[in-house]
């Protein structure tokens, strides 16, 4: 079965888009084919704010990344900000003496309802044509959208309250164990998120906390990054979302990392986002995926980091570590930077 969806109408592109982000979008979506991702910002309100936002899109879309075309879709109530949106963004992509990608088509939706700006066309989307789409998506695994962005965040909301009754008497466990009990207590770990993945049986809360207890130490974490991939991304998430809804907030964080981790590789980079914001303080699997995030990492590289390969591996996370992940990850809502809510390259393999 192929992983390209082809996308040959307006109605076709606008209804794609939520599937590729994984919610319903506001603000300005540019849409990559040949290469790229998937990227979503806030419509500008100020000079310095439009500076800002041509000077990231144009990072992501001239520098970092050479798609073949990019679709730009403004969503909003306000037609005019998002035409000037739009003209601004369409100037500054094709204006790199010739190096910049073919952009089109550029729509301005409100609603159903979107305009083309460059043809001065207008239409309805075709409630057929997001059926189509919807059934596409389903049959690549893909989850169907939210409505909001906050929706995502309520999506790992949950009860702690079983498994932080369990937690105390799990940590004390860890803590009494000798170093080979340890190294079985791994063991046990990277079992159980294979028996996961065929299965998908969901950890008792006896297990979740033993998870959690486990998770501050080095060799669980190598055992749950290793497994880490494209093709493994979608069932992962599931595991550690579970885990992120279960867990007491003190140690929360590296589950919420896990999932921020799996997310970016099945493309989802909204609910990476998210995902990282559950965290109480600094984690460098999230300040990676971070770095990741801001700056438009194909997850095929990103997923190379975390192979099993003693030599390689290192060099990839050097590589992409920076030391001002944390601040810059405090700081993603300020800025909006192209990561907030887009997807990874090439998530759904769309085709146009």
């Amino acid at each position: 079965m192929t992983n390209v969806i082809k996308i040959g109408s307006h109605d076709e592109l606008i209804a794609s888009i939520p599937h590729t982000l994984g919610f319903t979008p506001q603000g300005m979506v540019c849409r990559a084919f040949g290469g790229g991702p998937t990227a979503r910002l806030d419509i500008p309100e100020s000079p310095a704010e439009m500076d800002e936002f041509l000077r990231l899109l144009s990072d992501v879309y001239l520098h970092q990344h050479h798609p073949r075309r990019v679709a730009l879709v403004a969503y909003g109530e306000d037609g005019a900000g998002c035409v000037e949106a739009l003209a601004a963004l369409g100037e500054a992509l094709v204006s790199a003496d010739g190096r910049g990608p073919e952009v089109g088509p550029m729509l301005w939706v409100n609603g159903e309802q979107w305009t083309d700006v460059l043809e001065g066309t207008r239409g309805t989307v075709d409630p057929g044509a997001r059926a189509r789409m919807g059934a596409e998506f389903a049959l690549l695994g893909r989850v169907m959208p939210v409505d909001r962005r906050e929706d995502l965040v309520a999506a790992m909301q949950g009860d702690p309250t079983a498994v932080a009754q369990l937690l105390p008497a799990a940590q004390a466990r860890i803590l009494d164990m000798d170093v080979a009990s340890r190294r079985t207590e791994v063991e046990w770990l990277g079992e159980r998120l294979d028996q996961f993945g065929r299965e998908r049986e969901y950890l008792s809360d006896h297990e979740a906390a033993r998870v959690l207890a486990m998770m501050h130490g080095s060799g669980a974490r190598d055992a749950a990054e290793t497994r880490m991939s494209r093709e493994r991304a979608p069932i992962l998430s599931e595991f550690w979302g579970d885990l992120v809804r279960r867990a007491p907030s003190e140690v929360r964080d590296t589950a919420a990392a896990m999932l921020a981790l799996s997310s970016y590789l099945d493309g989802k980079g909204a609910q990476a986002w998210v995902a990282i914001d559950q965290l109480t303080e600094s984690h460098p699997l999230a300040d990676l995926v971070t770095i990741a995030l801001e700056r438009a990492i194909d997850p095929r590289e990103l997923e190379r980091a975390f192979r099993p390969d003693p030599l390689g591996a290192p060099m990839q996370h050097a590589a992409l570590h920076d030391t001002t992940a944390h601040q810059r990850r405090h700081d993603h809502d300020a800025h909006n930077g192209p990561g907030v809510d887009g997807a990874g390259p090439e998530s759904s393999a769309p085709g146009l």
